[in-house]
């Protein structure tokens, strides 16, 4: 008995080792880099692109209410969280006039998104007891999402909060408190919602942009935390306002520029939305506005609102909603994104404490992956085999692992990406070292 329990403790304590001792390599932190993006898709790393003129889907709406439960009225305000494991659509839904959040996965075939599921809808705090709407997943913190609630159903009086998904999987809220208290001489005293989050790896900071409203007018402000959790308004004023009136952002910055997508009021002929963008070179000050999606389709009707941009099967996604009388539901629209022929990742000095190399990848067609570890002080080197303990993760998505030889006393980790498509670019989610 006494030596099952000290048997018990030293594969506890090799546990624990192990787990110390694997670490998930920062691309942020580098030697040397040159025509690569970790950017834009945070923490993904690929070719510096530009993004090209979406074009929507002729299968739209690619997500509409369900027959029944707890979405069988609307669908609304997406958000897609892209791993190397799976794609999440994160959504809004109604029954009975009360919304609250789920999400579907991506199939495996990529037609399509399947398995609804419910997590999280109001309770008994008077602010979030009505409405939950625009899930918001802070990126790289996967278990941390910010939604906005209601006490009614209005379209003002909306207040951000947060949930965390527990050990079991399970959505909870985090805190009983809204993130913000709008005092009545806010310029957001009206409320505020659809917000985007963007981490930036270099200042280890969080910067979320969102919609304020000051009675029926709205426009765009910003706040800031360090840890996802805690966050505080830069300015007691707009970044970004045109008028009538803009929503819902939604950032993409590619470490020297800002891209916003937005919605647009146009109150020429009633309540109408269209999506826009504009760019910035330091998220506040924002000009080169251009329309991207206007209303056309029957089921649109005339509003679009909440843009969000992905990107997942060798193109870029952005996903809106669209409102035809009372009924919302979600549409897509593509595009490809122009990629650098090479480029090149080179990580900081690694003393050689590691025995394995792990990585989360996707080659497409007409495009090459290269990762060596150089020994620069002995002049020595190995190269990566991806074919090694090769298996697939999702559709073209794919995870490897090799061994590390023991004779490099340190190294740097190389990633070579190569396009002979303009149009691709290989995609490394994830390097672990354990």
């Amino acid at each position: 008995m006494q030596n099952n329990f000290y048997l018990t403790l030293f594969l506890l304590h090799v546990s624990i080792s192990i787990l110390f001792s694997q670490i998930t390599i920062d691309f942020a932190q580098h030697e040397e880099q040159q025509s690569v993006d970790y950017h834009s898709f945070y923490p993904a790393l690929m070719l510096k692109h530009t993004i090209g003129t979406f074009y929507k889907l002729p299968k739209n709406p690619v997500l509409s209410p369900a027959h029944g439960g707890w979405d069988m009225q609307d669908v609304a305000d997406p958000f897609v969280l892209v791993t190397a494991d799976s794609i999440l659509l994160f959504y809004d839904g109604s029954a009975k006039g009360h919304y609250s959040l789920g999400y579907v996965v991506r199939d495996d075939a990529g037609w399509g998104w399947v398995g609804r599921k419910q997590i999280l809808k109001g309770d008994k705090q008077n602010w979030r007891s009505f409405h939950l709407i625009a899930p918001t997943i802070v990126p790289g913190k996967n278990q941390l999402l910010i939604f906005n609630g209601n006490n009614s159903d209005s379209e003002l009086g909306y207040k951000a909060g947060l949930a965390q998904k527990d050990k079991s999987g399970q959505w909870q809220y985090k805190s009983v408190k809204p993130l913000f208290k709008p005092g009545p001489k806010d310029w957001d005293f009206a409320g505020n919602a659809y917000q985007d989050v963007v981490y930036f790896p270099k200042e280890k900071k969080y910067k979320m942009w969102y919609s304020g409203f000051f009675g029926p007018f709205a426009s765009i402000g910003l706040a800031e935390s360090d840890d996802g959790i805690v966050w505080r308004k830069i300015k007691n004023k707009p970044i970004f306002e045109s008028s009538p009136g803009v929503i819902a952002p939604d950032i993409i910055f590619n470490g020297e520029t800002y891209t916003m997508y937005f919605a647009q009021l146009n109150l020429n002929r009633g309540f109408r939305t269209v999506i826009k963008s504009a760019e910035s070179q330091d998220g506040i000050s924002w000009g080169n506005i251009k329309t991207i999606l206007k209303p056309k389709a029957k089921w649109e009707g005339k509003r679009l609102m909440r843009p969000n941009i992905s990107f997942f099967e060798e193109q870029v996604h952005l996903f809106y909603c669209a409102q035809k009388g009372s009924k919302w539901q979600i549409g897509e629209a593509i595009a490809d994104a122009q990629f650098e022929a090479a480029g090149m990742w080179q990580s900081e000095k690694i003393k050689n404490t590691y025995s394995r190399l792990r990585i989360k990848f996707e080659q497409p067609f007409q495009t090459v992956l290269k990762i060596k570890l150089l020994d620069e002080a002995n002049g020595a080197g190995q190269i990566i085999d991806l074919e090694l303990e090769k298996s697939e993760l999702r559709s073209g998505v794919f995870s490897s692992s090799a061994s590390i030889d023991p004779n490099l006393a340190s190294f740097i980790i190389q990633v070579d990406l190569i396009s002979e498509n303009e149009t691709r670019s290989p995609v490394v989610y994830e390097i672990i070292l354990e």
